[in-house]
């Protein structure tokens, strides 16, 4: 678990050669879209254009795709979370553990505000992270089929069992 300037930044290196080697270990993000920690400089998670201490003619180019690298990689899971939901929260991080046991990497993706340097005061900080996934941190899971067939077979998750057919409508007949 670390931040967006250790995961995507200062480790991406060692980050991706982990999922390449299919690693069992699960990598959790905790996205600020910032570097918090040194003043506001922009990570590459900053979202273009964000205007912050350490870039204020804004930052000049996109948002890293941690989440299409991952896949890339060949992450056997892959998930986008913010905290405003303990339950979907809880739910991403079991799964993401109990496939990384036995599959191969996973990845987390998870929203958290930085108040300090978005100003957002701490009793908003839930509300920001509503409007952040509203706006551009919807919840997206990625399970591999074989993941999928790991976390059906071995624990019983049915959402992942195949849907039967419909049946067929019967055609009515001419006579």
């Amino acid at each position: 678990m670390a931040g967006d300037g250790g995961t995507a930044d200062i480790g991406f290196q060692q980050v991706l050669h982990s999922w390449f080697r299919k690693e069992r270990f699960t990598t959790i993000m905790l996205d600020n879209e910032v570097y918090g920690n040194t003043g506001g400089q922009e990570s590459g998670m900053t979202n273009r254009g964000a205007v912050l201490k350490m870039a204020p003619l804004g930052k000049k180019f996109e948002k890293m795709d941690m989440l299409q690298m991952a896949k890339v990689a060949g992450c056997a899971y892959v998930a986008t979370v913010v905290p405003n939901n303990p339950r979907r929260v809880e739910s991403v991080i079991k799964k993401a553990v109990l496939i990384a046991r036995e599959v191969g990497s996973t990845y987390i993706q998870a929203y958290t505000s930085c108040n300090i340097e978005y100003a957002i005061p701490t009793d908003k900080v839930m509300e920001d992270a509503k409007t952040v996934e509203n706006d551009r941190y919807q919840f997206t899971e990625y399970v591999s089929e074989e993941a999928k067939q790991y976390l059906t077979e071995r624990y019983g998750y049915k959402e992942f069992l195949a849907k039967p057919a419909a049946p067929a409508a019967a055609i009515p007949s001419k006579a």
